[in-house]
């Protein structure tokens, strides 16, 4: 009777094994998923930026223009430079809107791959000590 009930702890031993392994490899494909996809958000994040720093040099380059255009004192160069500046603050807005929406969903994004991350670390921690305790039900030894 001792030697069936080894036999079976044995058994689970070697499906816990399996199981642990095949998780293992699952885990590892989805770490270099991760990574991939971490480095795709890293540039949509550095395009949102330099979209937004872009938006905001020519929103500046405006307002310089229309300054300028003020000290000159000429009125048709005032009025071409505040229309600049009207179109450009305008185009600003939207630009700025747009680069928000994508920071926003690129930060979203980072947060679930990180929280996958985190949770693939706990389950193979999960799948470890359940490893030792088959390992010590079927041998005896830790």
């Amino acid at each position: 009777m001792a030697d069936r009930a080894r036999v079976e702890e044995i058994r689970e031993y070697e499906r816990t094994l399996t199981e642990v392994a095949e998780n293992q490899v699952v885990d590892a494909a989805e770490d270099v998923i991760s990574r991939v996809w971490v480095a795709e958000l890293d540039a949509m994040r550095r395009e949102g930026l330099r979209l937004a720093m872009a938006v905001r040099i020519a929103d500046r380059v405006a307002r310089e223009e229309v300054q300028r255009a003020q000290v000159g004192g000429r009125p048709a160069e005032l009025a071409r430079a505040h229309a600049r500046l009207v179109e450009t603050s305008a185009e600003a807005a939207e630009s700025l809107g747009h680069a928000n929406a994508l920071l926003t969903s690129v930060d979203a994004e980072l947060t679930a791959v990180c929280a996958a991350g985190v949770e693939r670390g706990r389950r193979g921690e999960r799948n470890l000590d359940r490893l030792r305790a088959a390992w010590t039900a079927a041998y005896g030894q830790p």
